[in-house]
């Protein structure tokens, strides 16, 4: 890893993947200096507090708060919500980093990052990543090829438990899914082991093995103990119903609902299985499955 100076992490109090929380807690664990970025001070900053890690309050936002954060930090990693501006805040942290001591900085990305993304958001990503590079940061990229896996109880949770049905776009067709904290153990492995990347600054990740929406509505009726089924409906339609859902649930907002409405069918032609989990990691990913069966993906 670059540098011996504290690892500053966005994102640590995430709740939909917790993949930021994930790679604070187990850097902390394997004896790191780390810091987050808080945007207030709450219960969920002072359970990180608790377990040692230094919190420091700004926003990616405002650039006058992070050059404190970005105080003696030797390696960072950073991750925007799905919500719009993540363009400001790629630019707001570029612009501090650049007079800091950081020389290192590990993105979490998603596969649909590029020019031309069937994704609005992708498209953003995108020019962020590129805004990265343009001021001078070492960054790494991981552009992960699978859904995640706590989706599945986000967008279809209400509607599992009250119709037995998971409505969306995707069509029937097998998708790799990756869990928030194998996630979060990509990014943790790409910061403290840069050497496994062999000098890529821009992969593609899959996750655990594919596996269609109806093959999962299957394994929640087994878990579940009543019917589950999986039906198709159009793009518009299912982004008419996160929408309606982002009203219920404040980890949903209509840019998140039109972005993984585009995404779907785009993600599914992307790329196949590849080794790249096990290779940076050394270990095997979760496969959705396994993280139903063992109660990790909500109350089910």
């Amino acid at each position: 890893m670059a540098g011996n100076g504290a690892i500053l992490v966005f994102g640590a109090t995430g709740r939909h993947g917790a993949t930021g929380r994930f790679v604070a807690s187990d850097l902390k664990r394997r004896g790191h200096t780390v810091r987050a970025l808080v945007r207030q001070e709450d219960d969920r900053s002072r359970s990180l507090s608790v377990n040692g890690i230094e919190t420091v309050v700004g926003d990616l936002h405002d650039h006058r708060t992070l050059a404190p954060a970005l105080d003696g930090v030797s390696a960072a990693y950073f991750t925007y919500p799905i919500a719009a501006g993540v363009i400001d805040a790629a630019g707001n942290f570029a612009a501090a980093a650049r007079g800091s001591s950081l020389e290192r900085t590990v993105v979490m990305s998603m596969a649909v990052t590029r020019p031309d993304s069937p994704s609005a958001l992708g498209r953003a990503q995108w020019i962020a990543e590129d805004l990265l590079q343009w001021a001078g940061l070492e960054t790494v990229n991981l552009r992960v090829a699978a859904l995640f896996a706590e989706n599945i109880e986000l967008l279809h949770g209400r509607e599992i438990v009250e119709e037995g049905l998971m409505r969306n776009s995707f069509g029937d067709a097998p998708i790799s899914w990756i869990t928030g904290d194998d996630a979060g153990k990509l990014a943790v492995a790409a910061l403290l082991h840069p050497e496994r990347l062999n000098g890529e600054t821009t992969i593609y990740p899959s996750g655990g093995a594919q596996f269609s929406h109806g093959e999962i509505a299957s394994v929640l009726s087994k878990k579940l103990g009543k019917p589950v089924r999986h039906e198709t409906v159009s793009r518009r339609e299912w982004a008419d119903r996160l929408i309606r859902q982002s009203a219920l649930d404040d980890r949903l907002n209509p840019d998140m609902a039109d972005h993984i409405a585009a995404v779907g069918l785009a993600l599914r032609d992307t790329l196949p299985l590849n080794p790249w989990f096990e290779n940076l990691t050394g270990e095997s990913p979760t496969s959705i499955i396994q993280a139903i069966q063992q109660g990790q993906l909500g109350n089910w």
